[in-house]
This record gives C-alpha cells, structure tokens and sequence, in this order.
C-alpha cells in the first residue's frame, strides 16, 4: 500500500450533473469464486491485495475525496498529503462454497457481513466517503473466494465498474506470472470529464417536455438537498432506503421465452420483431410493478382507483458512449441519460394479455426510439446550465410510492473477470435497494436472455410473485 499512496498527485477533478446525478448510489456486485481443483495456493490472499493496491496506482480518482463548492458544484479533489485510502478489507468465513451453490447462491446463503458498504453512497463510521470499498471473503477450507467490490456513481457507471474489475484481474494475473514489467504498459485510464463534452456533436434536438421540467422546475427542498454536504445527503437517503425496507428478486428471461411473449404480440404489434428485449422487459415490468401495487392496496386489475389523469413517472436510464464519437476508451466517468416518462396509470392497471401490453409498448416507444447524439447533446446542455439539477429527479421520486427507475441497457458481463484461477460461478447485486427498481444484468450463459433484478416494497413484492403473466416470462432465480 505505501507504493500506492506514494505514487498519487495532487488533483482536482470537477464533476457534472452528468456525474451527479446519480451520486447517491453505490455500484455493488459480489463475485463469487470457486476452488474446483482443491489447490491450497487459490487466489492468494497477498497477491490479491498486492495486485490491487497496485490497480489503484493506475486510478487515482478513487484515492480523492467529494467535495462541493456552492449548490451542484461537486469536484473529486485528490490531496497527495492526505489520501483517502480505499477500503480493503480481507476475512475468514465459516461457510463453505458447496453451501452457496446448493442454496442457488441465494442472499440468505451468504456469510454475514460481505457488503461492506450499503446501496447508497454514504460515509462510513469515521465520516468518510470511500470511493472504493472491497471485502475479499475466504470460504471455509479454501473452497472459494468471495470479492465484493462497491464504487460510488460519483466517480463511474456501470460500464467503469467492470473497467475496474477487469484491470484489477488484469493486473493480478501479470504478477501471479511474474510479468511485472508489463503492468506499466497497461493503457492509462483518462478521467477528464470535458473529454464528454468534446465528444458531442454540433447539432441538438430538443430534451422532452416532462424530462425537461423534472430537471428545470425550481423546488426549495432539492435545492436544499444539492446544497447540503454530500455525507449528509447519503444519511437522509439511506434512512429512507431503509425505511422503504424493500425487497429484490432476480430473475431470468430466456430467449425462448422472448420468442413466445414476441409471437404472443405479434397480432397486436406489426413490428414486434423490431421491438427490442428491453422494450419488451421495460413495458411488462411497468405493468406488473403497478398491477402489483394496485392489488397491494386491495384493488383488482382492470378495477383500480386511478382516474383518467394519474400517471406513473418512469425514469428510463440511457447508457449513451454508442451514440456518441468518444475518441478516449480509456475514459473512466458517467456516461448515463435519463428520460422520464410518464406513463397512464389506467392503462398500467388494466389485465395484462396481449392487447392491453402493446399498448404499453406504445406509449413507451418514444421514449426509447429517440436516443440519438444530438439529444445527448441537448440534455448535457441543459443540466450543466443547472449544476444543482442532479437532485431534481430523486426529490420527486422518494416522495412517491410508485415512481420506477429501470436501466435500459444490460450491465457489461461480469463474469469474465479471471483473475487468472478461474471465472466466477457467479455474479449478483446485494440484496437491500430502493424500491420500484429495475436493472438488467448479464446472465451466466451470456447467450440465453438477461436476468432481472427487481426491487418492490414487501407488500408489492408479494402480488408480484403471483402476477401470471410475469412469472410466466420471468423465472425466479432467487
């Protein structure tokens, strides 16, 4: 570790709405590792650390602190004389690998204590914000290794995540060779946030009408929430998270079931086979989790309370790096658009067949059709013209019940992080969420659908699991 702290150089890096805007949560994915061969060297415990701390010197922003100057003026500021070092911790667990993979790597099978950090970005007992947080659990007799890894939104997205993991495996396999020398000839990450604005184009197309009031109509309490401190802002929102208490499944889609929802629209949707899988998981996902809610609440599909002008708000969350010309593969930050939408809750609460769900299908088809640079262009405008916007969206949605986020583009694939023992058997987010998510992830056969995690209050949860139609395309994994 001196190595790395001694290799850090004072910085500041200012970060955008684009940045901020999903700041308040954590990327945490626990990797989970098997020792099939029964080898007593698997994963050293040494060289996993060695080999991280090494990984770090070649990303300093996780070595800075999140410091804010005004409302919405958040900078990464790396102080060489006061680094803020990451969280490594190394334990010895009493559970035995045979143990996950027979309970299916369910949450409930796992040593107490492997997320280190929670869902929310938040400081930790001594005040702190870390910009990384790592757990390396060692399973009972060496049977496996686990390795959680958490990283703020401040600093990357989903895409940065598994950057990060990927260089950390890349590094840990040069020096379990012994090719240290090339560790140095790694391609240099770049974390200059105006490489993003470089890479728009000259022309714009107007933000929608709903997206552009969600970020530009004044509110005293978001401004409030961008002005205090961020530590203060992780403790408001982890105690809501927490009074939420929700709960997550995992699901799989399969191809063939895809196929059979596809047939099953085709009548109603002449252009079904243009529809992407993410459309198709978008518009039932937004049905079931309503329909859920409704009956919740004592209602019946077809038969709820909504009036012909409530809606349900959706933040569709964009991965953009495809529609723009970034010039730098190297770069480390956001690269995420939302859109909201708002959806017709009478048509949501409607019984799900073909029919009423092509209709859905519809009335998203804007949303998700119209992704293009000059729109990227246009929002990125907008929000660094208001720096203290990025509060905007999460102050009117924890107010509601119902308002969903679903992340349209499915997670990188996470399991071809080797660190050069093996891939992982398997890959999973940690249980506790804010409710009425929505994340795609890359499955363990990358080649037979997506899985689905999906978050609900306990009550919603429990009609979501009886929904029909859902369970008849959704299998639970756990």
């Amino acid at each position: 570790m001196d190595e790395f702290v001694k290799s850090i150089e004072s910085q500041v890096i200012p970060l955008g709405v684009i940045d901020t805007q999903g700041s308040f949560s954590n990327i945490p994915f626990v990797f989970m590792y098997e020792n099939k061969d029964g080898s007593d060297d698997f994963m050293p415990t040494g060289l996993l650390c060695k080999s991280f701390y090494r990984t770090m010197q070649q990303l300093p922003i996780l070595a800075g602190r999140v410091k804010t100057k005004g409302i919405g003026n958040v900078s990464i500021v790396v102080d060489a004389n006061d680094v803020n070092i990451p969280d490594y911790s190394e334990d010895q667990s009493d559970v035995h690998f045979d143990s996950l993979k027979a309970a299916g790597y369910k949450w409930s099978s796992w040593p107490k204590g492997v997320a280190t950090a929670g869902p929310m970005t938040c400081a930790n007992k001594d005040g702190e914000i870390k910009l990384i947080n790592v757990h390396v659990v060692r399973l009972l007799n060496n049977s496996g290794v686990l390795i959680y890894l958490s990283i703020p939104h401040y600093v990357l997205d989903g895409e940065g995540h598994m950057e990060v993991m990927g260089r950390w495996c890349k590094v840990h396999q040069l020096m379990l060779t012994g090719q240290h020398a090339d560790i140095d000839s790694l391609p240099a990450y770049t974390f200059d946030r105006s490489i993003l604005q470089q890479s728009l184009p000259d022309e714009r197309k107007p933000v929608d009408e709903t997206t552009y009031k969600t970020f530009t109509e004044y509110s005293y309490f978001s401004e409030w929430f961008a002005w205090i401190s961020p530590e203060w802002r992780g403790y408001i929102l982890s105690k809501v998270i927490g009074w939420q208490q929700a709960e997550a499944h995992l699901f799989h889609v399969s191809n063939a079931s895809f196929d059979s929802l596809r047939e099953a629209l085709r009548e109603h949707v002449p252009d079904i086979n243009s529809i992407s899988n993410n459309e198709l998981l978008l518009s039932l996902a937004a049905k079931t989790l309503v329909q859920s809610q409704m009956q919740s609440e004592g209602g019946t599909p077809g038969n709820g309370s909504a009036s012909s002008n409530d809606t349900l708000a959706v933040a569709v969350i964009f991965e953009v790096r495809k529609y723009l010309d970034m010039a730098h593969d190297d770069y480390i930050g956001n690269v995420l658009v939302p859109k909201i939408n708002m959806q017709p809750l009478e048509e949501l609460e409607m019984p799900t067949n073909s029919e009423s769900l092509a209709r859905v299908i519809a009335t998203f088809k804007d949303t998700t059709s119209n992704v293009s640079a000059p729109l990227v262009a246009s929002y990125i405008d907008m929000v660094t013209s208001r720096p203290s916007c990025f509060t905007r969206p999460i102050t009117k949605f924890m107010r509601s019940k119902t308002a969903m986020s679903f992340v349209y583009d499915v997670m990188p694939d996470m399991y071809v992080a080797d660190f050069g023992n093996g891939l992982p058997e398997w890959v999973s987010p940690i249980e506790p969420f804010r409710a009425n998510a929505v994340l795609l992830l890359t499955g363990k056969d990358p080649t037979d659908g997506v899985d689905v995690f999906m978050t609900a209050y306990p009550r919603v949860m429990k009609e979501i699991l009886k929904n029909e139609y859902w369970t008849s395309i959704a299998k639970i994994i756990y």
